[in-house]
């Protein structure tokens, strides 16, 4: 495979990354239409929870190799939910008017 092929399996790989985490993220925002937003938000972690334990547990070559990545494998994961976070929580801070607007406390 030549260089040009794979970077454009990468940058293929980049867009179907962007186009699935839109489609998530679109999902809930239709689910707020009928649910708490904080219940969505509990719903979709525990959805990526689950999901990423099928993942490991689908490619591990035995229940034995399984159990043998749970641990790291945990510690991998949530240090990239706790990197994810802080990125899009600084991007809140530093954006907060633009995508939230712009709320007033209310008068006591």
């Amino acid at each position: 495979m030549s260089d040009n092929n794979m970077n454009t399996n990468s940058s293929d790989d980049e867009q179907q990354y962007w186009n699935l985490v839109e489609g998530f993220i679109n999902s809930a925002n239709n689910a707020c239409d009928n649910a708490n937003p904080g219940l969505v938000a509990a719903a979709l972690l525990n959805a990526a929870a689950r999901f990423n334990a099928f993942v490991v547990a689908h490619s591990s070559l035995d229940k034995n190799e399984f159990a043998e990545d749970v641990e790291g494998t945990t510690n991998y994961l949530t240090g990239r939910y706790r990197d994810f976070l802080k990125e899009h929580m600084d991007d809140y801070r530093e954006n907060y008017t633009s995508l939230i607007g712009n709320r007033e406390l209310p008068e006591e």
